[in-house]
């Protein structure tokens, strides 16, 4: 087999090594169907396959993004005979005169599907009594191993929460973390904002009141997904977090309390925050779930400032 540099590229930017190849492709009911070396077999749906093409009618060859139109395609569309080219690279015949087509066997097999999906990661529901203080990783550690900056990640993405110690009280520190991360999504806040005490607050927050538990911008039609404290300094009394699992509390409801359950998801509340100078609104349930019903997201708001 030729070098991977010959094959032809991909609708993306990724590497797609080919370290099974193909051994046999066929057309099946207008579909492509590929044999892989390790036995697997994987499907093409004719309408995918002709979204993707890496061919420069259909594919910007810089971008790598499509130039296709919908409504070039037509709805009954069909693979009529695929073969493996002596470079390596899948080819398809179509129907209705379309010009034939030559795919990527990496990129092919990355998007191929082999039975049941892997079930997604699903949230670790704590108490205080099962979780006592949320998962802690040492900062600087974590900062200087990747493999430690994932597990700290995936750690957050399990829990809701997440702690890092011992890091440096740096200006700028947090806000490199953060963009590790991904584009950092500002609001009337800014991109980062103190906490402290004001003489004249326009919120709780910025007083030495404890502050009832809650999420930050539901008033917003996309609340933050992801959001980060930097605990540099405190001059106060108290200061000391609360957190709560609202994905554990909801399941508690639903088992314990199911009308009530039922409200929360299904009522649509306003939410809304409002200082001297700005006032937001946003709709919509207590309780966020998928389609198939499990949490995905938790409004809780006690404050209307």
């Amino acid at each position: 087999m030729k070098d991977v540099d010959d094959l032809p590229i991909t609708p993306d930017f990724d590497n797609w090594p080919l370290t099974i190849p193909p051994v046999s492709v066929v057309a099946e009911r207008g579909a492509l169907t590929v044999t892989w070396q390790d036995g697997k077999v994987s499907h093409y749906h004719p309408l995918l396959l002709a979204e993707n093409d890496p061919g420069p009618q259909t594919l910007h060859p810089l971008s790598r993004e499509t130039t296709l139109s919908p409504l070039d395609v037509p709805t009954d569309l069909k693979v009529l005979d695929a073969g493996i080219e002596p470079g390596g690279s899948i080819s398809v015949l179509w129907s209705h005169d379309r010009s034939s087509s030559h795919f990527h066997p990496g990129g092919l097999r990355g998007i191929g599907w082999f039975g049941p999906d892997r079930k997604s990661s699903r949230p670790v529901l704590w108490s205080a009594s099962t979780q006592p203080a949320p998962p802690t990783f040492h900062g600087p550690r974590v900062l200087e191993s990747p493999s430690d900056f994932l597990d700290w990640l995936l750690a957050l993405r399990d829990h809701g929460v997440a702690r890092l110690e011992g890091l440096p009280n740096e200006d700028g520190l947090l806000m490199q973390i953060a963009e590790r991360i991904g584009p950092i999504r500002e609001s009337n806040f800014g991109r980062m904002y103190t906490l402290e005490i004001k003489d004249d607050p326009d919120s709780n927050a910025f007083t030495s009141d404890a502050l009832l538990q809650h999420i930050d911008m539901p008033t917003r039609e996309c609340p933050h997904g992801v959001q980060f404290l930097f605990c540099r300094d405190n001059s106060t009394q108290g200061g000391e977090g609360v957190y709560v699992d609202a994905y554990r509390i909801a399941e508690d409801l639903r088992t314990q309390e199911p009308e009530v359950f039922d409200a929360l998801t299904s009522i649509e509340w306003t939410y809304n925050n409002r200082s001297k100078t700005s006032s937001y609104l946003a709709a919509g349930p207590v309780v966020e779930t998928d389609r198939d019903g499990q949490v995905s997201g938790c409004l809780l708001y006690t404050s209307d400032a």
